[in-house]
C-alpha cells in the first residue's frame, strides 16, 4: 500500500461516511435521512450475545475523534467548508493524505 500510495480500504470508508454524515447533517430536519439519524427506537431490544455496532454508534466514535460534540455536530456541518476542513484534518491526524 505504501509503494503504490493508495489509502487502506478502512481509512477510505472512514472518510466517505464522515463527509456522508455532513451531508445528511446539512439536510432540513422533516428529511427522512435527517430523522432517521436522530431516531431512537422505543423499548428495543436485542437478542443475548454480543451487541452490535450500529451507525449511530460508529458516527458517535468519529465525532469525539474529531473532538466535535453530537449537538455542535449539526452547527459546524452547517458550514460545507469547516465540515470539510474537519474531516480533512482528522484524515491528516491518522497519516493520510
Amino acid at each position: 500500500m505504501r509503494r503504490t500510495g493508495v489509502a487502506l480500504l478502512s481509512d477510505m470508508v472512514s472518510d466517505r461516511r464522515r463527509r456522508l454524515a455532513g451531508h445528511v447533517l446539512r439536510l432540513p430536519r422533516e428529511r427522512p435521512a435527517s430523522v432517521a439519524m436522530a431516531w431512537v427506537p422505543e423499548g428495543g431490544k436485542r437478542k443475548r450475545g454480543r451487541p452490535k455496532k450500529t451507525w449511530r454508534h460508529t458516527f458517535k466514535e468519529d465525532l469525539n475523534e474529531m473532538g466535535v460534540s453530537w449537538h455542535g455536530a449539526r452547527r459546524i456541518a452547517s458550514d460545507r467548508c469547516r465540515w470539510r476542513g474537519l474531516v480533512a484534518q482528522c484524515s491528516n491526524r491518522n497519516g493520510r493524505n
